[in-house]
């Protein structure tokens, strides 16, 4: 994987994603087959390896944190979930129907 800087971002809805959560400073990387990514947490990614992945979401739910709470959006990011897909799943309100309620922590 190559790490690349958002300034090099051109899609509209992997900028939209940037400009939107420039609260973080989570890395972003492009793989292999030239897909944007941000960059996985091994550490996180190895606590899951063995866990139903719908399991942990319904733990989210179960804990009253949604598509718009930063832990939820977080471990996306720690799992290194394409940009195209993260856009699709938090802001695309079609499987966030509350993605205009989303408010970004502060720097």
């Amino acid at each position: 994987m190559k790490s690349i800087s958002k300034d090099q971002l051109t899609d509209p809805e992997h900028l939209e994603i940037i400009n939107t959560e420039s609260h973080h400073n989570h890395e972003l990387v492009m793989d292999k087959t030239g897909v944007i990514r941000w960059k996985p947490n091994k550490e996180v990614c190895d606590s899951l390896k063995d866990r139903n992945f719908n399991d942990v979401i319904v733990e989210f739910l179960i804990r009253g944190l949604d598509k718009n709470c930063e832990e939820y959006r977080k471990m996306y990011r720690d799992i290194g979930y394409s940009l195209d897909g993260y856009w699709e799943i938090f802001y695309w309100e079609v499987n966030n129907p509350i993605s205009n309620q989303y408010i970004p922590n502060e720097k």
